[in-house]
């Protein structure tokens, strides 16, 4: 084999990656250095993914942003695309009935009788007085909704559907960072003031909802692309990288293509992609595997939603995003949608025909259609996000300290094995980051820098919808 040609160029910065967190790194540091992105795939967008089939628009990921969300401010261009969209989120309730997402305190109280509410206070009072500690997720929702509430209402079912395992191995200074909604939802206190400063008019404005243009997420990044190519940043796409190496006076990234040089390389790739780069031994941190079929239905979507979450008991199922209800459908059908179905760890990977026979029984059986359902493709996406499991943070942190002594700074979802439920977090703690290891110079720092009330709050966020990296795999057509 020919050894790689050598790009005799030193760049300041060699970003690996190029989502949502890649490109706001590269928006930073290109007002005062010399910035690469490599990218494997054949266009940008990192966590987001779109795919065409049969003239209908389906996504691997969220697809709705705020108006006021971090990306904005780096890139507005990205904002004068997007189209303002109503979304509607439910779910499925245990009972079966169709209640707001997360909760649905009317939905969820009206079906308990009175014994049954009798059970779920004295739930809630002994969970609050006991004295042994938490340990988990489980047990922090348990401590603040009781445990008899938890499983009534499926919390249980879907942190299992999100993450592949249960919730009692979810980490739990993790739920206490990402699940604070449940406090402020069970909080009297939080509800009442809520409510006063609604009627006054205290709260913010929330911004307004928007979704991508049609075209999909890689035309929608490109306006990014051309801004930041605008400002010097190169890019380099279907190029994956080999092997890295720390010499003396720079870093090399060897690809299947050629060899690059920097200063320094800031990656957004899986942590464990990045170690192996380095010679590194692998973290070992679990990740979860995402199925998801795209269907396409001739009928009625009975929930009139475009999310809708599964807490139910039964369904394979985690999230489906009607993506009709923002782009239209073709080929004669009313509907079409994204079904997620998280793979846990070292379970195999289900057909996706037989995979779409138990949506549709299910779907089916709980009266969430009328009329015929069909498979149109689906996708495998490995490494889709971090499985936060008990323990997970002495060796992320190991791992992202061995990269960093080899003058690699970890960012973003994947880079730093850190559950970011959306673009406009990664965003934000990208910011947050390059702050941190004095990346931006002193004016740009101050201007960009959250304030620390801002960060912690970032980390106490309502579930967002999550993001998926690039699949591993090609779209299977039946």
């Amino acid at each position: 084999m020919q050894p790689p040609d050598k790009d005799p160029r030193v760049y300041d910065y060699i970003i690996m990656g190029c989502g949502i967190s890649a490109l706001t790194a590269a928006k930073l540091l290109s007002e005062q250095h010399s910035v690469l992105i490599l990218e494997r795939y054949n266009e940008p967008g990192g966590n987001h993914k779109s795919y065409t089939i049969d003239g209908m628009e389906f996504d691997i990921g969220a697809i709705c942003f705020n108006t006021n969300d971090e990306q904005f401010r780096h890139f507005p261009e990205l904002l004068r695309e997007c189209v303002e969209k109503d979304v509607h989120v439910k779910k499925i309730c245990t009972t079966g009935a169709i209640g707001s997402y997360p909760f649905d305190w009317t939905a969820e109280a009206s079906s308990l009788t009175f014994r049954q509410r009798i059970s779920c206070a004295i739930s809630l009072l002994m969970w609050r007085l006991r004295s042994q500690r938490n340990d988990s997720a489980r047990s922090y929702a348990q401590s603040r909704i009781g445990d008899a509430l938890y499983r009534r209402v499926g919390l249980d079912l879907y942190i299992k559907r999100l993450f592949g395992v249960d919730a009692g191995g979810i980490d739990y200074d993790f739920a206490m960072k990402r699940m604070q909604w449940l406090s402020r939802e069970t909080s009297l206190r939080h509800r009442l003031g809520r409510m006063i400063r609604s009627r006054l008019g205290g709260n913010p404005a929330p911004g307004r909802t928007v979704v991508r243009p049609p075209g999909g997420f890689g035309a929608y990044y490109q306006k990014a692309i051309c801004r930041l190519r605008e400002n010097g940043v190169e890019f380099k796409f279907n190029e994956a990288a080999v092997k890295i190496e720390t010499r003396p006076t720079c870093m090399e990234v060897e690809t299947n293509v050629r060899m690059y040089s920097a200063k320094q390389i800031i990656s957004t790739i899986p942590l464990d992609e990045a170690s192996a780069l380095c010679g590194l031994p692998e973290t070992g941190l679990p990740t979860v595997t995402m199925l998801s079929l795209y269907v396409a239905l001739r009928g009625t979507w009975v929930p009139d939603c475009s999310i809708f979450y599964n807490f139910h008991s039964d369904g394979n199922w985690k999230r489906i995003t009607v993506h009709s209800h923002f782009y239209p459908s073709a080929a004669g059908y009313d509907k079409h949608f994204t079904v997620e179905i998280t793979i846990p760890p070292g379970a195999a990977l289900p057909d996706p025909s037989h995979a779409f026979s138990d949506l549709r029984t299910h779907l089916l059986k709980m009266k969430l259609i009328e009329g015929d359902l069909t498979l149109i493709g689906s996708s495998v996406l490995c490494n889709a996000y971090p499985i936060p499991e008990k323990g997970f943070k002495m060796r992320r942190d190991a791992a992202v300290a061995q990269l960093r002594s080899k003058g690699i700074l970890c960012l973003g979802r994947q880079g730093k094995f850190e559950y970011i439920p959306h673009s406009n977090i990664a965003a934000r703690e990208t910011v947050a980051t390059l702050s941190q290891a004095s990346l931006l110079p002193p004016a740009a720092d101050a201007e960009q820098r959250p304030p620390a009330a801002a960060v912690d709050s970032l980390r106490t966020s309502a579930p967002a919808l999550p993001a998926f990296v690039a699949p591993e795999q090609n779209v299977q057509l039946p």
